[in-house]
C-alpha cells in the first residue's frame, strides 16, 4: 500500500541508515508504558517481546544497547501487529540497505530481527498466506537472515533466540546459519536468556534436526539451574520435543521434567501438549510408566472426542512403543474411531494405528474389519512398500487377515524392487508370511533370494 512508507516514517525516521534522535525522545517512560499496556490488550501473542521491553525499562543502569532497544519499540510494535504482507515488504525496503550496523544504530538491527521473525511466522502459515512463496518474500527473508548473521555479536540474547526461531520456520537448507548462531548463543551468559528464549532456541535446532551436543548441554544446564515451576508447559514441551527429535542425550533433564509434569494439573493441558509429552518420552525411553499412567487417566477423563485422528494414532503408537498394553485406553481409541466411521488418517497414521493395536495385542475385530474395508477399497500406491508390509504383519499377528486382503497386500509387495527394502522390512515380511494361513510361493521365493543375496554380499 502506498501510504505504508509514510506511516513507517512516522514511527521511525531513517536518514542515511541512522535513526533520528527525535523518535527516542518521544519514547518517554510514561508514553512507553502506556503503549505497552494498550498493546497487551490487542496483541497478547507478542507478550514475550513486550515483557522484554518492560523489563529493560525497569533497569536503572545506563546501557546504550538497552536505550536503543527501547527506542526501537515503535517500529517493532508496528511490525509485530502488521498483518498485510505488502506493508511488511515496504518496511523491508526501508531497512534492507542497512547491512553493517554500528553501535549507534542498533535500533535498525532490532527492527530487522523483528521483521525476519514476522515474515517467518507468515511463512509458517502458508495456508493463509499463499503469497509467502513469492520470490520477493524469499529474497527478503534470506537477506535479513544474512544481515543479522553479520551483526549477530550486537544482538541481545532474546534477538538471537528470535532469529534462529525465524530461520527454522523458513526451512532454509543452509545449515551454516545454525553453526554460526550455535557459537554466538554459547558465547553469551546463559542467565540472560529468558525461559521462552531457551525454548525457542531448542525448538529451532530441533526443527532442522541440527545436532549440537555442546549447545544442547549449554541449554540443558541452564534449564536445570532454574526453578522448573517457572516454565510454561508449552516451553517444557518444546524442550522435550527438541531433545527427542535430535536424539540428544538428556536423561537427567527428562527425569526432572517428568517429575515436574506429574506435579502439574494435567486437566489444564491442551491435547497437543499431552501428545508431545507422550511422543517425546516414548522416543527417549526411561521409566515412563508412572507418567504414562497419569496421562492415560487424563485422556480417559476428557474422552477421545477431543482428539484428532492423527493424535489418536500418536497416542496408540506412544504406548505401543513403550510396550504398555493399556487395554482400556486402546478400547476407547477403537470405539471412537469406529463411531466416527470415516478413517480420516494419513497413510502413516493408519499404519501407526494397525501396528500399535497388533503390537500391544489389542485385537479389536471391529476396528480391524473397518481398516480392512478401507484397504480393499483404495489404491495401495498411496503407501510405501514398508507400510504395506507393516499392514500384512499386523493383520497376520492378529489372525484377522482374510484371503482378499492377503492377496491384495502381497500383490502390491511383489511389484517392488526388493533390493531397496531395508533389513527390518524383510524380517517383518518373513514373519508375516510364516504367520499367515495363505501362501504365495512367488513372494516367498523372491524374499528368500534377496536374503541370500544380502548374506553373500556381507561375507
Amino acid at each position: 500500500m502506498k501510504h505504508s512508507l509514510t506511516t513507517l516514517r512516522q514511527f521511525f525516521h531513517i536518514y542515511g541508515g541512522r535513526v533520528a534522535s527525535t523518535l527516542a525522545n518521544k519514547c518517554t517512560t510514561g508514553v512507553f508504558v502506556d503503549s505497552v499496556e494498550r498493546f497487551h490488550l490487542v496483541a497478547q501473542r507478542n507478550g514475550r517481546l513486550l515483557q522484554m521491553f518492560e523489563d529493560l525499562q525497569k533497569k536503572t543502569k545506563e546501557n546504550p544497547q538497552r536505550e536503543q532497544l527501547v527506542s526501537s519499540f515503535c517500529l517493532v510494535r508496528k511490525i509485530q501487529m502488521e498483518t498485510e504482507l505488502a506493508e511488511l515488504l515496504d518496511i523491508y525496503d526501508v531497512l534492507k540497505n542497512d547491512s553493517r550496523i554500528a553501535l549507534n544504530n542498533l535500533t535498525v538491527l532490532y527492527a530487522q530481527v523483528a521483521l525476519l521473525h514476522r515474515l517467518a511466522s507468515l511463512k509458517a502459515q502458508e495456508v493463509q498466506y499463499k503469497c509467502t512463496s513469492d520470490d520477493r518474500v524469499i529474497s527478503a527473508t534470506v537477506n535479513l537472515a544474512n544481515i543479522i548473521r553479520w551483526n549477530s555479536r550486537l544482538c541481545e540474547p532474546t534477538h538471537l533466540a528470535s532469529t534462529v526461531h525465524g530461520i527454522a520456520h523458513l526451512e532454509l537448507k543452509d545449515l551454516s546459519y545454525f553453526i554460526h548462531f550455535d557459537k554466538e548463543i554459547r558465547s553469551r551468559n546463559p542467565t540472560l536468556f529468558t525461559n521462552a528464549d531457551l525454548a525457542m532456541i531448542l525448538w529451532a535446532y530441533g526443527k532442522v534436526q541440527f545436532r549440537s551436543r555442546v549447545l544442547y548441554k549449554f541449554v540443558r544446564n541452564e534449564i536445570m539451574a532454574r526453578d522448573l515451576s517457572t516454565f510454561h508447559i508449552k516451553e517444557i514441551c518444546q524442550f522435550l520435543w527438541a531433545y527427542a527429535r535430535t536424539l540428544e542425550k538428556g536423561a537427567k533433564l527428562f527425569a526432572v521434567l517428568r517429575e515436574e509434569i506429574m506435579e502439574r494439573d494435567l486437566t489444564k493441558l491442551e491435547e497437543r501438549s499431552l501428545i508431545i509429552i507422550l511422543w517425546s518420552y516414548a522416543e527417549i525411553g526411561l521409566n515412563v510408566k508412572p507418567l504414562f499412567r497419569c496421562i492415560k487417566l487424563e485422556i480417559l477423563r476428557r474422552g477421545l472426542r477431543f482428539f484428532t485422528h492423527k493424535q489418536m494414532a500418536q497416542i496408540a503408537s506412544s504406548y505401543a512403543q513403550q510396550g504398555i498394553r493399556s487395554p482400556e485406553l486402546f478400547q476407547e481409541i477403537a470405539t471412537e474411531i469406529i463411531e466416527r466411521g470415516k478413517l480420516d488418517f494419513a497413510p502413516v497414521g493408519l499404519v501407526m494405528i494397525v501396528n500399535s493395536f497388533a503390537k500391544t495385542k489389542n485385537y479389536f475385530r471391529d476396528l480391524f474389519k473397518l481398516i480392512e474395508t478401507q484397504l480393499l477399497s483404495e489404491e495401495l500406491s498411496l503407501y510405501e512398500p514398508e507400510q504395506i508390509v507393516r499392514f500384512l504383519r499386523a493383520f497376520a499377528d492378529a489372525k484377522l487377515i482374510t484371503r482378499p486382503l492377503f492377496y491384495k497386500l502381497t500383490d502390491a509387495i511383489m511389484v517392488n524392487d526388493f533390493s531397496t527394502l531395508n533389513d527390518l522390512c524383510l524380517e517383518e515380511l518373513v514373519t508375516a508370511l510364516q504367520g499367515s494361513h495363505f501362501s504365495v510361493p512367488k513372494l516367498v521365493a523372491k524374499t528368500e533370494a534377496e536374503l541370500v543375496r544380502r548374506s553373500e554380499s556381507r561375507e
